[in-house]
């Protein structure tokens, strides 16, 4: 009985020392060169030597980031203030003697926007990496970046505290549990959590708005106030309210944020986008003209807020305990982030933000990326593999043939279940069964679908993502009344081969004169023209795609061309007509999509189900 109860009182005492928390302090105010200062008051430690890890890749990212590299001075202490013994056992581990002393871990945490001495060649993309700038008051905080954990107690909750500036404000999606005007406590049940939530402090330009049930945060960071939170907002409510219809008619958190980071010039990776994350995502983009600004938030964030679907409620077990310094990668990106990158055009065309010409015009182009890629092993294989550098190499295809193996699912459900059921049902249904706090077995998913759908879907995952047989095309669209051809050639009007760019003023001009043909030298650009109509019609950013397609298919030979220019004449703008006879040439096009001008009975329901009433 005895022994019972002495085993009892055990079990309690390590659940209690199981909740211990970190307790972090960065100091914002205390900056030194792109440095900042990190304080971790550790939870009690039982063994004799521990390892402190910093994360060597993080989710959403798949590359490695080793943010080990950009910690300076690290120390370890024990409760008096006395230094102890670390060893630095590589780029991301230091390991600790006598750790039953270890009361304290302090160091400085480096920049990733800057150089430094001794970054190297492997430049942390910006969305995923740190932002510290005292000049303009603005800090880009991934939590991962600032960080770590003590080998066998990621688990253990945190309690984060920002020291700031009054002047800044901290947007995220963690929760706030104590603040005052230079202090923010936020808390995270574990390392999981706390990764999962980035902070963007600067001077406050957020606005937040409830949409579909969930509580909607936009902050905006721009240096020269070309943008502001509000008109990020009015640019994204009605993709929200499309959203929510999609996944149910609710959203299925309760808060989101999305944390908007413009640079002014070149950054340091070259590259501009956003990650997500489970209630949140961070974009670093450039500051350009707001309308170009706000269109480009608008289509990354209809990629990112899907991800609260897949990974958040739907994920491997890979995923859920996710091993910071030695990753094993799950089997199936082509989920993660190839059915979010078709959801995102998928709920457009469904819900009318867009026609469907322009949701085939999306997949066409995702066909042609495909074949620049040339993934030829297993969808699945290339996943697991994703960190070799051949297929590291080609990871953009997750974002392309990924989203096309979510189109040919979609409508494999539809037709296989007579319509009864789509690919947004089935997640739906593995969103109730799972969520967020539990994982799939990365073996089991093709055979966990196929029982909530048919055989035929389960064969169309084995044969076209666990097998390397091509998607079928022809196939699956002809089910909905889209003809598709591989390669097809016609006669078109040729624009004159110049190319197209678009200035500060979101006025499209010729950029690019040198590969004119005979009808461009005919029309007689000149680099620098800036479009003011053509044959009649005004052309504009909105408008160019379709001026363009309407002359290639529309315009017969020898038919006048009209196009009036500006350009700078003896040192002042000046329009200029500029005239030739249409020339037809021999163009070749691959992957043609044209929808059916006539559907059967059986077409039009898989439409409808697919597309909504188009």
């Amino acid at each position: 009985m005895k022994k019972l109860l002495a085993l009892a009182l055990l079990t309690l005492s390590l659940s209690l020392l199981a909740q211990e928390p970190y307790k972090v302090t960065i100091d914002l105010t205390d900056v030194r060169t792109d440095q900042v200062p990190v304080e971790i008051l550790v939870p009690t430690i039982e063994s004799d030597e521990v390892e402190y890890h910093m994360a060597k890749i993080v989710p959403g990212t798949y590359s490695i980031s080793d943010f080990g590299r950009f910690v300076v001075e690290f120390r370890a202490l024990d409760a008096e203030g006395n230094k102890m013994e670390v060893k630095r056992t590589s780029t991301n581990r230091w390991t600790i003697k006598n750790a039953t002393k270890l009361a304290r871990i302090s160091y400085w945490m480096e920049d990733s926007f800057d150089e430094f001495d001794g970054y190297g060649d492997n430049k942390i993309f910006e969305p995923g990496g740190m932002g510290i700038d005292a000049a303009n008051n603005v800090h880009v905080m991934n939590t991962f970046g600032f960080v770590g954990y003590i080998d066998g107690l990621k688990f253990n909750p945190y309690e984060l505290t920002i020291k700031h500036k009054e002047t800044v404000y901290g947007a995220t999606s963690l929760k706030r549990v104590k603040s005052d005007a230079t202090s923010d406590t936020f808390t995270a049940e574990n390392f999981n959590f706390l990764a999962d939530a980035p902070i963007m402090y600067s001077e406050p330009d957020t606005v937040t708005q409830n949409i579909a049930g969930a509580e909607i945060l936009v902050s905006v960071f721009s240096p020269n106030k070309k943008l502001s939170a509000s008109d990020v907002m009015d640019n994204i409510v009605d993709l929200m309210e499309a959203q929510s219809k999609y996944l149910g008619g609710k959203l299925p958190v309760d808060r989101y944020a999305y944390l908007i980071y413009l640079f002014d010039g070149p950054t340091i990776s070259n590259a501009w986008g956003a990650l997500e994350h489970s209630y949140s995502s961070l974009y670093t983009l450039p500051e350009m003209n707001p309308k170009r600004i706000g269109q480009t938030v608008r289509d990354v964030a209809a990629h990112e807020f899907f991800h609260i679907v897949t990974p958040l409620n739907i994920h491997s077990q890979e995923i859920h305990d996710f091993n910071y310094i030695e990753p094993k990668m799950s089997q199936h990106l082509w989920l993660y982030e190839g059915v979010t990158e078709y959801s995102s055009h998928h709920v457009q065309v469904k819900y009318e933000l867009y026609e469907l010409e322009d949701f085939l015009t999306e997949m066409k182009g995702k066909m042609n990326a495909q074949d620049q890629y040339n993934v030829d092993i297993p969808y699945t294989e290339f996943s697991a593999k994703i960190l070799e550098p051949a297929n590291e190499a080609k990871y953009g295809d997750v974002y392309s043939g990924g989203a096309l193996i979510a189109m040919c699912l979609d409508l494999t459900i539809i037709k296989s279940t007579n319509g009864e059921k789509d690919l947004q049902a089935v997640l739906r249904e593995m969103s109730k069964k799972y969520g967020p706090f539990k994982a799939f077995n990365d073996d089991d998913l093709f055979d966990e679908i196929e029982e909530i759908t048919t055989v035929e879907v389960g064969e169309f995952l084995r044969k076209h993502v666990g097998g390397t047989e091509p998607l079928p095309y022809r196939e699956v669209l002809e089910w909905a009344g889209i003809n598709y051809s591989p390669e097809s050639s016609k006669m078109v009007a040729t624009t004159g081969r110049f190319g197209l760019g678009v200035n500060d003023d979101q006025e499209v001009f010729v950029r690019d004169a040198s590969g004119l043909n005979d009808f461009g030298k005919a029309m007689g650009y000149q680099e620098g023209d800036v479009f003011v109509s053509w044959n009649g019609e005004d052309v504009t950013l909105q408008s160019i795609n379709s001026i363009l397609d309407n002359h290639y298919s529309g315009t017969k030979k020898n038919a006048k061309v009209k196009v009036v220019v500006r350009r700078e004449v003896d040192g002042k703008p000046k329009e200029v007509k500029l005239k030739a006879k249409a020339v037809l040439v021999k163009s070749s096009e691959r992957h043609l999509l044209e929808p059916q001008e006539t559907l059967s009975a059986e077409q039009t329901k898989i439409r409808e189900v697919w597309l909504g009433s188009k």
